[in-house]
C-alpha cells in the first residue's frame, strides 16, 4: 500500500470529510455564484443586525422601538415658539417698558406731593396750615403706592414675558395681560364718556378714544393667543419634556 493510499495521513481530498477538529472549506464549483458572506455586526438579506429597529415607520408613524413623542413634538426636540407666543411675549415687554416709564413718573410725583406737605408744615401761622399739609402728605403716601403697584406690575410683565418665551409658563404673562386688559377697557370707558374735560376740537377726543383703545386691543393680544390650542401644545410639550 502506498503512503497516499493511507486514510489517516496526507491531504485530505476535494469532498471528503476533513480531520476531527479541522474547519472545512469547500470551493464553489466552476460556473456556481459565490455567496458573500456579511460583513460582521450586519444581517443578510438586507435586515438590520440585533439592537435595530426591524420595522421603519411608515405613514408618518415613528419607527418601531423609537420613543413617542407629545403631541406634534417629540421628547428629545426642542419645540419651536409659535407665534402665538412670541407676539404676547413681546407686547409684555413693550407694556413693561411703558411700566417703567409710570413708576418713574409716579414715583417722582409722589415725591414732589411728600415735599409740598413737608413745606406747607413748616410754613406761616396759617391756622389750616397743619391740616393741608396732611392731606398733602396722605396724597403723597398714595401716589407712592400706586407706584410700588406699578413696579410690582412692570416685574410681572417682564417675567412673565421671559419665561413664556422659555416655555416654562404662561400664568404670569397671563395675569399681566388680564390686568393690563381690565384697566385699559376702563380707561375706554372713561374716554367714551368723559363729559367733564374741554377738548378743543373733536379730533382731540378721538384721539384720546383711539389712544385708549389701542392699548386695549395690545391688552388682548397678549391673553387671546396664549389661550389658543397651539400655545397650549406648546406649554404642554415642555412639561413633558422637563418631566422625563
Amino acid at each position: 500500500m502506498s503512503q497516499s493510499d493511507d486514510p489517516g495521513t496526507g491531504s485530505t481530498p476535494h469532498g471528503s470529510t476533513p480531520a476531527y477538529g479541522q474547519p472545512q472549506y469547500e470551493q464553489p464549483a466552476y460556473g456556481q455564484p459565490q455567496v458573500e458572506q456579511p460583513a460582521y455586526g450586519q444581517s443578510p438579506y438586507g435586515q438590520p443586525s440585533y439592537g435595530q429597529p426591524a420595522y421603519s415607520g411608515q405613514y408618518g408613524q415613528p419607527a418601531y422601538g423609537a420613543p413617542a413623542g407629545y403631541g406634534q413634538y417629540g421628547y428629545s426636540a426642542v419645540p419651536s415658539r409659535p407665534a402665538h407666543v412670541i407676539v404676547p411675549a413681546i407686547i409684555g415687554f413693550v407694556f413693561a417698558a411703558f411700566g417703567v416709564l409710570a413708576t418713574l413718573g409716579v414715583f417722582l410725583g409722589g415725591a414732589a406731593v411728600v415735599g409740598i406737605a413737608g413745606a406747607l408744615d413748616a410754613g406761616s401761622g396759617d391756622p389750616f396750615g397743619d391740616l393741608t399739609g396732611d392731606a398733602a402728605a396722605g396724597i403723597g403716601v398714595a401716589i407712592i403706592v400706586v407706584g410700588l403697584l406699578c413696579l410690582a406690575w412692570t416685574v410681572l410683565m417682564v417675567w412673565g414675558s421671559v419665561w413664556a418665551l422659555t416655555g416654562r409658563s404662561r400664568v404670569l404673562l397671563l395675569v399681566g395681560g388680564s390686568i393690563a386688559a381690565l384697566f385699559t377697557f376702563l380707561g375706554v370707558l372713561a374716554s367714551v364718556f368723559d363729559t367733564s374735560t374741554d377738548y378743543g376740537t373733536t379730533s382731540e377726543y378721538a384721539f384720546g378714544i383711539v389712544l385708549t383703545l389701542v392699548f386695549f386691543l395690545a391688552a388682548l393680544a397678549i391673553v387671546v393667543p396664549l389661550c389658543l390650542r397651539q400655545a397650549t401644545q406648546f406649554f404642554a410639550a415642555h412639561r413633558a419634556r422637563r418631566g422625563r
